[in-house]
């Protein structure tokens, strides 16, 4: 064996194979510890930065609100930031309005703002705060890279606006005034009356945008002017001259019995001047009471419980049954109205009102919308009655027409009655006999060239007839 065997002999019994192998080992396993040592860290690393994101309690980086960057502040510090600049904002306007020599002033103190800041600034810190680790690490990521901006929005009481204007117009406006109807002069039977007035009304709309748009920009001392608008009355002076006057008369004669005229000469001066307002009713028996001595009414025949007796004040009912027809006339309405027993001769049937204290009345009602003024006067054995007012716009004139339906024959016989009141063995005549009637009565009504236009039926009238009586005890 040559000395380079040898040698390369002895090598190998130095360094044999199975020891690269050992080397090759050790190096692997130390390689494979080294990753895990790396892997550990990583995740080391990455715990590390969930908790951290996970324990944060501040806006990331990026978030901008209202322009201010708040990476890094918690909620409270940002909501102290814009409490400080939101309570600059309200106390940021006054407002004067302007009418005429009259001023109001509104500030801040009158209007409360509002600010959506909680809400905004719990839309904010969402981002980044909410979801898995994961998400939360890509929205922080993404924030970093490009940013994201809130905006906390504002606004006013729009209620308390209102009110304010309500308030300043409720101290402007001014209803108009119709002219209206100042006096009736019963002498000359001729009417005054008063000029209407113009009423204001406050444009509350207009003012209301014109205040929101000075708030929303935040106006110092700034004037507004109230716009109004004129209102014209609905009845003017001149919708009034001409049109007032007399509506209705009527005249009835009388007889030559002095006391019974001197009873309707009293009755009529009692309805003399009378006014009766719009909707109101009138009393015959109210305006002339009781018909007594004292008042100057005298015994007159009058017809009481169908008999015809001496009675105080009557005559009367001539009177009654003529302002019953002026009333007809005039188109107001009837409330209460008795007919006499049998027809009187001073109206044609069907048109008498009878009347007797305190049971039997004459009533009407003016139902028109002005107020009616009667005149009434005795002279020359005739009595009249007028009523003066506002003329009607549908129809010139009013008359009556009246038909007899029926004529009730009545008995021959004679008719006995006892009547214990009497004294004993007394024999009287009771009723006589009379025909009754049975008559319907119509408004006709015309215009100015006297052409009917209508006609109504106003009541039907029972006159009953009566045989003789004899009244004994």
């Amino acid at each position: 064996m040559d000395r380079e065997t040898e040698i390369q002999e002895t090598e190998y019994k130095m360094f044999p194979f199975w020891t690269i192998i050992v080397i090759l080992a050790c190096v692997a396993i130390w390689l494979y510890g080294a990753k895990l040592f790396l892997d550990q860290m990583r995740e080391y690393e990455a715990y590390k930065e969930e908790s951290r994101i996970a324990s944060d309690t501040t806006f990331p980086a990026g978030i901008r609100i209202n322009g201010v960057d708040v990476s890094g502040m918690t909620k409270d510090e940002a909501i102290a930031l814009f409490q400080m600049e939101q309570n600059q904002q309200r106390t940021s306007f006054a407002i004067t309005l302007v009418y005429g020599e009259r001023r109001w002033r509104i500030t801040s103190e009158q209007v409360p703002m509002s600010f959506d800041t909680q809400e905004v600034i719990e839309q904010a810190y969402h981002q980044g705060h909410y979801g898995t680790l994961n998400e939360r690490r890509d929205a922080r990521e993404s924030l970093a890279r490009e940013g994201a901006d809130f905006t906390i929005s504002y606004g006013f009481d729009r209620s308390s606006v209102s009110s304010l204007v309500d308030t300043v117009a409720e101290s402007i406006d001014t209803d108009p005034v119709n002219a209206s109807l100042d006096a009736f002069d019963a002498e000359t039977h001729t009417f005054s009356f008063k000029e209407g007035k113009r009423g204001i009304k406050v444009d509350r709309t207009y003012l209301y945008e014109e205040i929101m748009h000075a708030i929303d920009q935040g106006a110092q001392e700034q004037s507004i002017s109230v716009r109004t608008e004129i209102l014209e009355p609905e009845i003017r002076l001149a919708d009034l001259n001409g049109k007032f006057g007399l509506i209705s008369s009527f005249t009835t004669e009388t007889t030559n019995d002095k006391d019974r005229n001197t009873n309707i000469s009293i009755s009529a001066s009692a309805l003399n001047g009378k006014a009766v307002l719009p909707g109101a009713t009138l009393s015959f028996n109210s305006c002339t009471g009781k018909r007594t001595y004292d008042k100057g009414y005298r015994e007159a025949h009058a017809i009481v419980g169908g008999v015809l007796v001496d009675d105080t004040g009557g005559g009367v009912c001539q009177t009654s049954s003529t302002l019953f027809n002026a009333v007809v006339r005039a188109d107001l309405e009837i409330v209460t109205r008795y007919a006499h027993s049998w027809p009187s001769i001073y109206v044609p049937r069907g048109e008498d009102a009878t009347v007797n204290w305190p049971n039997r009345d004459f009533v009407f009602r003016n139902s028109t919308d002005w107020p009616i003024f009667l005149i009434a006067w005795y002279e020359d054995r005739k009595i009249t009655v007028e009523i003066y007012g506002r003329y009607p716009d549908d129809f010139d004139h009013i008359d009556l027409e009246s038909h007899t339906i029926k004529t009730i024959k009545p008995s021959n016989d004679v008719l006995y009655t006892l009547d214990e009141t009497l004294p004993k063995g007394t024999r009287q005549a009771g009723h006589s006999k009379r025909t009754g009637y049975v008559v319907d009565t119509y408004k006709v009504y015309f215009d100015s060239l006297g052409n009917e236009i209508k006609r109504v039926k106003l009541f039907t009238t029972n006159y009953p007839a009566t045989q003789d009586e004899i009244v004994y005890h």
